[in-house]
């Protein structure tokens, strides 16, 4: 609390900037603890002269435990906007949650258990998530992203049952969707099998 608030105190100093509150992600696995932080921090700010208007927590995963922080004045869930792999890896969506998919082609199979496809690290992104892998293939779920160029994926389909061939289309989910999101220009929106629009991602390559 005391580092929180000299940072408060020092934004407050700079004629360039203005302290309007702050902006946490709680833990979620010791409420009073994270209570206790709050509290503390929000009376270090009063002695200081300073006032947090804005009390912004964030978290998909905390979505669950809205009200369980006393004080907050909003709460930012980023991801819960279309979910990814590691949402589903800690249990707060499901696939049929995951509303973001990037199709790919299989465009070589030089081997029985190898592939290839054309979505590489400029499309999934490097970020794992500590997840096995760069993504779930919806229609291979056995099947391993395991490696990147530029511009292409290297399958593992060693456990793989049933195996994609050359032209196959395929549904990646992304370990982690922000950052995917932030690699395009636009998104295509599909209800079904019909395009309800194209949308413009405004905010790609801003730095905050």
């Amino acid at each position: 609390p005391a580092e929180a608030v000299a940072l408060a105190v020092s934004a407050h100093e700079n004629p360039h900037l203005q302290f309007r509150g702050l902006l946490l992600y709680p833990t979620g696995e010791d409420w009073p603890r994270d209570q206790s932080f709050l509290d503390d921090t929000k009376a270090g700010l009063r002695d200081a002269g300073l006032s947090s208007d804005i009390v912004s927590t964030g978290g998909t995963p905390n979505l669950k435990d809205l009200g369980k922080l006393q004080g907050v004045t909003e709460h930012r869930a980023g991801t819960s906007i279309y979910n990814d792999r590691m949402m589903m890896a800690a249990g707060s969506a499901t696939l049929e949650d995951c509303a973001l998919s990037v199709y790919s082609t299989v465009v070589s199979r030089a081997a029985p258990d190898r592939g290839i496809l054309d979505a590489g690290s400029k499309t999934l992104t490097s970020d794992t998530g500590g997840l096995d892998g760069f993504g779930l293939i919806v229609e291979h779920p056995e099947a391993k992203i395991v490696g990147f160029s530029e511009e292409h994926g290297n399958l593992d389909l060693t456990h793989t049952a049933t195996k994609p061939d050359v032209g196959d289309v395929v549904r990646v989910i992304p370990n982690h969707v922000c950052v995917v999101v932030n690699m395009v220009d636009h998104v295509v929106a599909v209800r079904g099998d019909t395009i309800e629009r194209i949308m413009s991602v405004d905010a790609r390559g801003r730095l905050v």
